[in-house]
């Protein structure tokens, strides 16, 4: 197997209290630069888990939700999201339908509303599933929202609420957008809200 030769210089240090001799290797400016990715453009991250969730058979997403989250999870890469109209006219479907996906997909989490205007919403894809941000960006991001749910799934989101809790709770997040979870960071384990075997006044009691 031929040896891989790496490219630079290597220099001597010597540890003064213990006598010992480590190598300090220095690669030249031609390993040092990263190439770039080759994909054809912009791209960002997405979760391998919940983007299969919405391929399963039984997650209720058809395969045109599925190209309508596709179209505006990378329109909010470009632009901060997109309308229904603006999905329906690159996708080749009619307004009306290119709104009730819209809509099902916000009311499963799926989608954030990112705008009104009048009557016009733009939607996002939520953080929880593609993101172009760092690490610690999209993890402070992804904490002020809820997590998604399926809406062929048991447990789904109930229809018309959409990403909102009823009530802000004191010292909470929240930013301008209404989709946005009104409860203190840390005060809510991982699977409270989106429980659905828990009674119902115990799931208000706890914002869900």
């Amino acid at each position: 197997m031929p040896e891989h030769r790496r490219k630079g210089r290597s220099r001597e240090l010597i540890n003064r209290a213990t006598g010992e001799v480590h190598e300090l290797w220095e690669p030249d400016e031609e390993e040092k630069r990263r190439s770039n990715y080759q994909l054809g453009g912009r791209h960002g991250q997405f979760s391998f888990a919940r983007i299969l969730d919405m391929l399963a058979k039984d997650s209720g997403i058809t395969g045109d939700d599925f190209r309508v989250f596709w179209y505006c999870a990378i329109m909010t890469y470009d632009k901060g999201g997109a309308t229904a109209s603006e999905a329906a006219k690159y996708l080749g479907l009619s307004p009306q339908a290119a709104r009730r996906m819209a809509k099902k997909l916000c009311e499963n989490r799926i989608f954030l509303v990112e705008e009104v205007i009048g009557r016009t919403k733009r939607y996002k894809a939520s953080p929880h599933i593609v993101s172009s941000l760092s690490g610690a960006e999209q993890a402070a991001l992804a904490a002020a929202y809820h997590l998604p749910t399926m809406p062929g799934r048991s447990g789904a989101a109930s229809k018309g609420r959409q990403n909102a809790t009823s009530k802000p709770v004191p010292g909470a997040r929240r930013s301008a957008g209404a989709d946005q979870r009104a409860v203190p960071p840390q005060a809510e384990p991982a699977d409270d809200v989106r429980d659905p075997g828990r009674p119902r006044a115990r799931r208000r009691a706890n914002g869900g």
